[in-house]
């Protein structure tokens, strides 16, 4: 290239930066304010969210419904599970403060262009008891602005850098606008709206493990500080207990969640609960959980809680030298512990055990060993060194 074209190119390209500098930064005016500006929320000030008797959200085959019932908020997609009713107090809090930034007079082809158009965005509608809608709004594009490194680059940097600043919204009587929060939980699939309440299990005393009503392993421990010992079986000759996989059995379910709920018409055989081991535990507060894994199917796999009983002591055995005071108050503790524990096995039948659920199935893996895969090689001796005579 001739130095002359090279300048010519140069120029070129710093007319072409600063024309979208200016842009940007003309948009970043008009986003804080202009003459389309407005002090407005983007639910109307007389919008009740205590008449909300139903909402739906659609986009494309993506469908989500909560509806208000007797026993409180369900996700009708889900075979009525109980909704994430407090993800969905959010989402209208949130509707209901966030300010309008801009209003936007578009053309029919930018009305499609920014999925303001039924059908195309995501559509998301307020109900009441009578299935009246109080409120119908479209969740368009989000509005995005390029980053500074990609504003650096000039117009052939590379593409892709944006920061989502807000999102094109519809807002009822076919008024397009322009709102400071992307609304990021219109887009989530159906599962988003589950409750995600679950058990959790991080105190384990006991375990065991059983097929086809044949136990295959147990593992305890005395106290909380302690590790957990194996029993089932003979240790065979150069093989030890992996205690890093007890370690794993401990703490399968202190943090487990579930991904999906099954339809509860479901098969065994689908679940894969034809071949179904038990795991039963036990935790230091005297309370035993039933459970039932399925085998993989399809890169699945589901877990049923069968059982959550309280099987604690009923009775507190008092210290030697306890003073009638101190046995009085810790007396008191025990009982108040028990009944708390006992309400709690309670709750979580009730909450639990209808439904099958869908776990990672990496949690399972670390329960549903046979007893030989707990186990590892006996580490090798280092080789014994020669001596002067040998070399």
């Amino acid at each position: 290239m001739k130095p002359k074209q090279f300048i010519i190119l140069l120029v070129v390209v710093a007319v072409l930066g600063l024309a979208a500098y200016m842009v940007n930064h003309s948009e970043d005016d008009s986003w804080e304010g202009g003459e389309n500006s407005v002090n407005q929320t983007l639910l109307s000030e007389d919008f009740d969210s205590g008449k909300v008797a139903a909402v739906t959200i659609r986009e494309g085959e993506r469908s989500v419904t909560l509806e208000k019932t007797a026993d409180g908020w369900k996700v009708r997609e889900r075979y009525n599970y109980p909704a994430n009713l407090p993800e969905m107090k959010d989402f209208i809090i949130t509707l209901m403060e966030t300010k309008v930034a801009r209003e936007l007079m578009l053309s029919a082809e930018q009305l499609a262009d920014l999925k303001l158009k039924e059908g195309e965005g995501v559509s998301v509608a307020f109900l009441d008891a009578d299935a009246k809608v109080m409120a119908a709004i479209v969740f368009g594009k989000k509005h995005e602005k390029a980053t500074e490194a990609q504003e650096s680059m000039g117009p052939y940097g590379m593409m892709g850098n944006v920061d989502s600043m807000g999102r094109y919204i519809l807002l009822p009587g076919d008024k397009a606008v322009i709102a400071a929060n992307t609304f990021a939980l219109v887009d989530e699939p159906v599962t988003n709206w589950l409750d995600k309440d679950f058990i959790k299990i991080s105190d384990m005393k006991m375990g065991s493990l059983s097929e086809n009503g044949k136990t295959l392993w147990t593992v305890s421990r005395d106290n909380k500080s302690a590790d957990l010992t194996l029993q089932g079986g003979e240790v065979p000759e150069g093989k030890m207990v992996d205690a890093g996989k007890l370690s794993s059995i401990k703490s399968a379910f202190s943090w487990i969640r579930f991904n999906d709920v099954a339809d509860p018409e479901a098969s065994a055989e689908s679940l894969g609960m034809d071949k179904a081991k038990i795991f039963t535990v036990s935790d230091f507060d005297g309370l035993t959980y039933t459970l039932q894994m399925g085998a993989v199917v399809d890169g699945k796999q589901y877990l049923r809680i069968q059982s959550v009983r309280w099987s604690g002591q009923e009775t507190r055995q008092p210290a030697e030298g306890e003073s009638p005071e101190d046995k009085a108050r810790l007396d008191a503790e025990f009982e108040k512990a028990n009944k708390e524990n006992q309400e709690k096995a309670t709750r979580m039948n009730v909450q639990f055990s209808p439904w099958t659920y869908e776990v990672g199935t990496y949690a399972l893996s670390n329960v549903g060993k046979t007893f030989d895969e707990l186990l590892k090689d006996l580490p090798k001796p280092p080789p014994e060194e020669k001596n002067e005579a040998e070399k």
